[in-house]
């Protein structure tokens, strides 16, 4: 099986090898056969597994690990306790898993945080962690108040390219996918400014108090504020609509037609054996069929069929860092 972990250079673990192996001769000279650092074929969790959200409460990663905590649970017959490190587009937290027991800790994050390893400012390399499975993926939207002076794409669009690069979008972090996606727009004449906010919250409430002039988001992120009328959407990033209702544009229809989704997916250390990992994504597979799952999906208008088992997203996860490097640069977010 195709591990990230495996790539590091050879050598660059021999101290904690040998430190591990002298644990193991003292535990075996105690008669102690316990713990779960048995190699690739381990597949037991014999402690809870903390489940590292690395965004804040309410936050897409959160909802998604608070309906996946159980489904765990009942599959595996160990708690995952919700642990939220937000902080730095994810990587607070991704830093805490890499810090922690391998085989006691997993983190449910977002592409955002994937964008960050693209964009080369990330806390973590690629071959630190392992891709579990994937469990969420939606299009992402341009919103605008409903109560704004903007009440279209054609009213947003005209203004932005009247006024180039001084119309406002809040996003959630510099370099990632919600600037790339900004930057294809731009490439078209469609120049925003991107104002990064670090949390969800801070986000929808610039955009509510006017702040900023729009918000790019997921429909699942800003619920509340569709349920209270204060949000329109006025543009998706997408070839064909989703199932949101609204009288809103595709970003087709402007000539972008390479847009990434947003997606939320299990990892875990790269050094947490290779049994467990199988465990955990055969246990995420359940998912698909658990009723509170499946209706949080529905209702935050996510894609359909959005689940991948560990032996398709970690290849998708190479290719997605690929494609996001790529679109990066083509649209000028990265530089060479």
């Amino acid at each position: 099986m195709f591990r990230f972990g495996h790539r590091r250079p050879p050598g660059a673990r021999t101290a904690l090898v040998a430190l591990l192996a002298a644990g193991a001769l003292g535990a075996a000279a105690c008669g102690d056969t316990g713990g779960d650092s048995g190699g690739g074929g381990e597949s037991d969790f014999k402690r809870p597994v903390n489940m590292i959200v690395p965004f804040t409460p309410g936050s897409g990663s959160d909802r998604a690990a608070r309906l996946l905590s159980p489904v765990l649970e009942d599959a595996l017959s160990v708690q995952f306790p919700i642990i939220n490190v937000p902080g730095a587009t994810g990587n607070t937290g991704m830093t805490k898993l890499l810090q922690s027991p391998p085989s006691e800790n997993v983190a449910v994050t977002a592409a955002d945080t994937l964008a960050t390893v693209a964009a080369g400012s990330s806390s973590f390399k690629l071959d630190d962690i392992t891709p579990v499975c994937r469990v969420s993926l939606a299009p992402s939207y341009l919103w605008v108040n409903s109560k704004g002076k903007y009440k279209s794409w054609d009213d947003l669009m005209k203004a932005a390219k009247a006024q180039s690069g001084k119309i406002t979008v809040a996003t959630v972090g510099q370099g990632g996918i919600d600037d790339i996606m900004l930057g294809a727009l731009a490439q078209k004449g469609i120049k925003f400014r991107a104002v990064p906010f670090a949390e969800n919250s801070e986000r929808r409430g610039a955009l509510l108090s006017n702040d900023v002039d729009a918000l790019y988001e997921q429909a699942g992120d800003v619920q509340e504020n569709l349920a209270a009328k204060q949000f329109t959407p006025v543009l998706m990033f997408g070839s064909e609509r989703s199932d949101l209702e609204g009288d809103y544009a595709l970003s087709k229809e402007v000539g972008v037609t390479d847009v990434i989704d947003q997606w939320r997916a299990l990892f875990a250390n790269a050094d947490m054996p290779d049994g467990q990992v199988q465990a955990l994504s055969e246990a995420c597979g359940n998912a698909e069929k658990d009723k509170g799952f499946t209706d949080f999906q529905e209702k935050a208008w996510e894609r359909q069929n959005p689940f991948m088992p560990q032996s398709e997203f970690e290849p998708f996860v190479k290719k997605e860092l690929q494609r996001m490097q790529d679109l990066g640069r083509q649209y000028g977010v990265y530089k060479d």
